[in-house]
């Protein structure tokens, strides 16, 4: 079986699709963990509406606003398959995400997790752009940059809580995903990305301006921090480095760099 789990705040809006979206899969064993990380609009009343149509699913409710990793964590604690998945409460997954996930993640014994590749998707602009990682990504792929999208992820339930899942440091806040990635490689786990795009994640330009400086610095503390531990050369620090000057970056320019790299995506893929 397995276990997918959601941490939700404010998504009174859009959540109703991302769940639709794990319920309507073709793989049908599964329990379905949605934590409400105290939402004050209707969020919670749209996830009981739902959980009284569909016994997978599991609600959970904070008393206060934990923030995604204790959320997770809290997910994790009372899941009960032998996988688990991860969603974001305004992505969408393709309805075979699932069955195909855990087929790749089966048959290829030599890894520990399994993500996707991924399209991004805007309100304005609908499916605009995707993003492909590498099938097999080493440790110097990953300390240039995140190479698995977080909301794609299937995992041996064995392996997560055997690492005591996502760390709570509030020095990996909104880094939470790429340091457990980090921490697993540095462990001897390796994962791999399935070659087709299995999930529309929801991205919009507009959002480059609501990155704040906290996460930039939380992600150059991340790369350097797992340099050594990676067993890597001192040069790869250049690429924490990189991740703080984008700090002096306006955001027009940022916004204009990642138009640029969606573009030259879709490009590659037409050729």
């Amino acid at each position: 079986m397995i276990s997918v789990i959601m941490s939700t705040h404010n998504r009174g809006q859009k959540i109703s699709r991302s769940i639709e979206s794990i319920l309507n899969q073709t793989y049908k064993n599964f329990e379905f963990i949605i934590c409400d990380d105290y939402s004050d609009d209707n969020t919670y009343e749209i996830l009981e509406s739902f959980a009284k149509k569909d016994k997978r699913i599991i609600l959970l409710k904070n008393n206060k606003n934990l923030g995604l990793q204790k959320s997770l964590n809290r997910c994790l604690k009372i899941s009960k398959g032998d996988f688990i998945a991860r969603m974001d409460d305004d992505d969408y997954s393709k309805e075979n995400r699932l069955e195909v996930e855990l087929k790749y993640l089966r048959y290829n014994s030599n890894v520990s997790f399994v993500g996707s590749n991924i399209y991004f998707h805007s309100n304005n602009k609908g499916i605009y752009g995707s993003k492909i990682y590498p099938e097999f990504p080493s440790n110097k792929d990953l300390i240039k940059e995140c190479q698995f999208s977080h909301p794609t992820i299937l995992i041996y339930s064995s392996v997560i809580k055997g690492v005591n899942g996502y760390s709570e440091d509030e020095k990996y806040y909104r880094v939470e995903d790429y340091e457990l990635w980090l921490r697993l490689y540095s462990l001897g786990y390796r994962g791999m990305n399935i070659q087709n795009k299995l999930l529309i994640y929801t991205k919009d330009f507009n959002s480059i301006k609501n990155i704040k400086l906290i996460d930039r610095i939380n992600c150059y503390r991340l790369i350097k921090g797992y340099v050594s531990k990676l067993k890597l050369n001192f040069i790869y620090y250049f690429f924490a480095l990189k991740m703080l000057s984008k700090i002096l970056l306006p955001n027009f320019l940022q916004m204009l760099l990642s138009n640029c790299k969606y573009s030259q995506n879709n490009k590659k893929e037409k050729r």
